[in-house]
């Protein structure tokens, strides 16, 4: 059913009548799409689901476009970026076509998850433009970031989970409680794999994160627990960190034993995010194996 998502994608975008679009769309290369996996475990059948899994993924797609934009990124899925490839500006236009074809397919939806799903965009802005005023220095606020990555990062998963729900005609008030958690814990896990995993694993350079500005919790954790001379030094690495730097953090990570403490945030945003769907075994299965997953 996965190709089938794809398949409506590429239709969306040839309605869009640009060879341009469809072109620069096709260097995007294939996500994971695990909204839609999230979304078809709750909800297997319907006649909009397909159009419902597009319309999420590309959504989806539109937020990465502007991130890489924003972040300046040269790779993304193991592969030049549409910025890097095709400049800011067609980067920018890209997602914005994306994010208007899918609001005009979410026209055809019910009215309830056209609400969700554009509810859930507004939120994604708004984190975006959290995260990069947090950006312009490092800061050490658990709270802060669990709040960045609740708007940024979860909304879209609650609005694809909520969304899917109503679709089966189910209450999709636990459903909401499990997008938000496992999108929490989805994101701190990506967070984690920056540190721990090499650039062939993750489509892009390890340690990005912290060169690009973005105070997530292995940084956080690992502050709180410096001396104030090393605390220091970390501040000072802050979007500046060359090799020698990265070294040294990767050193201090092992040290104060960071990935273990991050290792317990994530299970306890999953565990929240799995108990809110106890019983529902087919999206137990398919969040446990996302969770657990080695990129």
């Amino acid at each position: 059913m996965l190709e089938q998502i794809v398949q409506r994608i590429q239709q969306f975008l040839v309605q869009v009548q640009s060879v341009d679009v469809e072109h620069m769309a096709s260097l995007l290369g294939q996500g994971k799409m695990l909204r839609s996996k999230l979304i078809l475990a709750i909800c297997p059948e319907h006649p909009q689901l397909i159009d419902f899994c597009a319309i999420i993924e590309m959504i989806q797609s539109a937020s990465l476009l502007h991130d890489d934009v924003i972040d300046n990124a040269q790779t993304r899925r193991a592969h030049d970026s549409i910025n890097h490839t095709f400049g800011n500006q067609n980067a920018i236009m890209l997602g914005d076509v994306f994010y208007a074809k899918a609001f005009l397919e979410l026209t055809k939806l019910d009215t309830k998850i056209a609400q969700l799903v554009a509810h859930s965009v507004m939120e994604l802005s708004r984190g975006e433009i959290k995260d990069v005023m947090a950006s312009n220095a490092f800061h050490s606020d658990t709270a802060r970031y669990i709040d960045i990555i609740r708007d940024k990062s979860a909304s879209l998963m609650v609005a694809s989970c909520a969304g899917a729900a109503l679709l089966a005609g189910l209450d999709p008030r636990d459903y909401h409680t499990f997008g938000l958690n496992f999108g929490i814990a989805f994101q701190i896990m990506d967070d984690l794999l920056d540190i721990t995993q090499p650039k062939e694993v993750l489509g892009k350079p390890a340690f990005s994160d912290f060169k690009e500005g973005k105070s997530t919790l292995p940084y956080i954790l690992l502050y709180q627990q410096l001396d104030p001379s090393n605390q220091a030094h970390l501040q000072a690495c802050f979007k500046n960190a060359d090799e020698q730097a990265l070294t040294w953090c990767a050193e201090q990570f092992k040290t104060h034993d960071i990935v273990p403490q991050v290792f317990e945030h994530i299970k306890h945003y999953a565990h929240c995010a799995l108990q809110a769907i106890k019983g529902h075994s087919a999206l137990e299965k398919v969040a446990s194996s996302l969770i657990k997953r080695e990129f």
